[in-house]
Formats: structure tokens, C-alpha cells, sequence
């Protein structure tokens, strides 16, 4: 673990966490499913590598030239949720997503099998389908993440501050045990500001009742997390998930760096007091996954835009 220098400070009264690729494994999630899919297809016919990878590209591409692209990527809202979740809500863009979602999976697959040389209507459909069940199924969580949050709820306040559509989330958060542990979670496309943009974190202060300076976010995005949590004047800690996300310079610079969710507590005991750092002077740095929204690529770009 890095700290930026300074004495010591435990005055932290509430912890924001981010959701995706923080205490969700959402990219690991994703590939599980994509191969899970691909090999239920592959057993009629067909690579499941060449298939996974085909549907990759293909549900990437194809998301970043669509209509909705510009309202997800503001609300953080990635290709691989596009594939499976339901989007429920009136409000505009929500409404855009679920109307786009049935064409946009069957584009996706019908590429897929169209690179192993199969072009059927039901295999695309079950492709469709096979997916859909497999990611439910696949919501994978940080080994360390239950221990971690139960331990930092017995003396600190605890929200969820993350992007996304609010059924998608909620339905990921549903499957696992952490939950409960969390007394506000501030979702993206509920409150129509998406992080960066310092609105989401302020909602959460605001139902906290609580100063930015009492607040610490703990993120994997440095454009998303980090950059937003010091738009918002809140301290920040930066979980280095050795992603590959685009940031632009000058680059944030976290309060803390961890690798290991376990690290949050001697961190928190470690930061200055004060606001949150400025932005350092550090170049743009290669990132990923879901939280690489703005870059958003696969895992080889995932999901690195939460």
C-alpha cells in the first residue's frame, strides 16, 4: 500500500464504496458468462474461444457506434450489461436501453456464430439466451469484500455510490451478502449523474447528512472514482486493480493506493486530514475493465467506466 505523506488522521465517518470491479468482480463476472455461453453453443458447433472472443468484439463495436452510447457511457452503463439486464425505469434513457437491448443481442451472437461459420436463428436466439442465464449466475465478489465491509460497518457509516442502471445493480447487489451492510446506495441513472460528475457523490453526503472532509471514496477508477471524489472535495483511495482505463492528464492522485480490499482500514487510519488531493500532474495511464468507460474496451476492455 502507497500513502501520500502526512500524520495520521482516523477521522473518517462514512466510507463510499464503488460496486463494479471494487467489491463486484464485474469483468471476471462477464468472461465467465461469455465462455459459459460460448460453450453451451459449442458443443453443437464451434470454438468457444474464437466464440467468446468474437462475441467480445463484436458487442463492443457495436455498442460504442450505437444511439444509447452516449447516455451510457455518462450513466456507466458497459456493454457487458447490455447483454443481459433488463433496465426497467421511465425515465428517457432507460427506456432507450431497453429498447435497444433485444436487437443489440442478437447482432451480437448472430456475429458470434457467423466467425464459426453457423448462421442459424435458433442458435442465435439460445446464444442470446445461454448468456443471459450464465451471467446470472456468474456474479462473482471479492473473496475479500464481506469481511472487509461487515468489519469497516461496526465503526463507520457505509454507502454505495455506483454507476449503472438501478435494476441492473440492485439485482447484482441482490446476490450477494453485502447489502445489508450499506445504508444509502446512490445509483447513476437513479439520479440521472453519473461519476465523474461530483453530483453523485454529493447526493451521498447529502443523505449522509455529512461533510465531504467526513467522507473517504474507495474506488478501482481513477477517472471515475478518484477524479469525481475530488470534484466533490472528498479524500479518496484508489484500489489498483491493474486495469487499463485512459485517464486524462493531469491525472488524480489518490489520498491511497491498495491492492487488496483488506488494505482499506490501515489506510483509512493513514490519511491526512484536509480536502481532497489536487489533480497530480502524472500523464494519462493505460487502465481497464468496466471501469475504462470512457476507453471502454474489453477486458481486454472490460468495464472500467463505474
Amino acid at each position: 500500500m502507497k500513502m501520500n505523506e502526512g500524520k495520521r488522521f482516523t477521522g473518517v465517518r462514512a466510507v463510499l464504496f464503488d460496486l463494479d470491479n471494487t467489491l463486484l468482480l464485474e469483468n471476471e463476472s462477464t468472461e465467465r458468462a461469455l465462455r459459459d455461453a460460448s460453450a453451451a453453443i459449442g458443443r453443437i458447433g464451434g470454438d468457444v474461444e474464437i466464440l467468446a472472443s468474437a462475441a467480445r468484439d463484436a458487442a463492443e463495436q457495436i455498442f460504442s457506434e450505437s444511439s444509447v452510447f452516449a447516455y451510457a457511457d455518462a450513466m456507466g452503463i458497459w456493454w457487458g450489461e447490455a447483454l443481459w439486464g433488463e433496465f426497467l425505469g421511465e425515465t428517457g434513457g432507460l427506456q432507450a436501453m431497453r429498447a435497444f437491448v433485444p436487437d443489440f443481442r442478437l447482432r451480437v451472437w448472430t456475429a458470434a456464430l457467423a466467425s464459426v461459420g453457423i448462421d442459424d436463428e435458433r442458435l442465435i436466439q439460445a446464444a442470446v439466451d445461454a448468456f443471459r442465464s450464465a451471467r446470472r449466475r456468474n456474479q462473482l465478489v471479492d473473496p475479500e469484500a464481506a469481511a472487509v465491509v461487515r468489519d469497516l460497518a461496526r465503526d463507520h457509516r457505509l454507502a454505495l455510490v455506483t454507476n449503472g442502471a438501478p435494476d441492473v445493480q440492485r439485482e447484482k447487489l441482490s446476490r450477494t451478502a453485502l447489502a445489508s451492510f450499506f445504508e444509502i446506495t446512490v445509483i447513476s441513472a437513479e439520479i440521472g449523474a453519473g461519476k465523474p460528475d461530483p453530483r453523485i457523490f454529493e447526493a451521498a453526503l447529502t443523505s449522509l447528512e455529512i461533510a465531504p472532509n467526513d467522507a473517504v471514496m474507495i474506488g478501482d477508477s481513477l477517472a471515475r472514482d478518484i477524479a469525481g471524489a475530488h470534484a466533490a472535495g472528498i479524500r479518496a483511495i484508489w484500489i489498483d486493480r491493474a486495469s487499463r482505463e485512459t485517464v486524462p492528464a493531469p491525472a488524480p492522485v489518490p489520498e491511497a493506493r491498495i491492492t487488496a480490499l483488506r488494505e482499506v482500514r490501515s489506510a483509512l487510519a493513514a490519511l491526512r486530514p484536509g480536502a481532497a488531493s489536487p489533480r497530480g500532474s502524472r500523464g494519462s495511464r493505460p487502465a481497464g475493465g468496466r471501469d475504462a468507460s470512457r476507453a471502454r474496451a474489453s477486458r481486454r476492455g472490460g468495464r472500467s467506466a463505474r
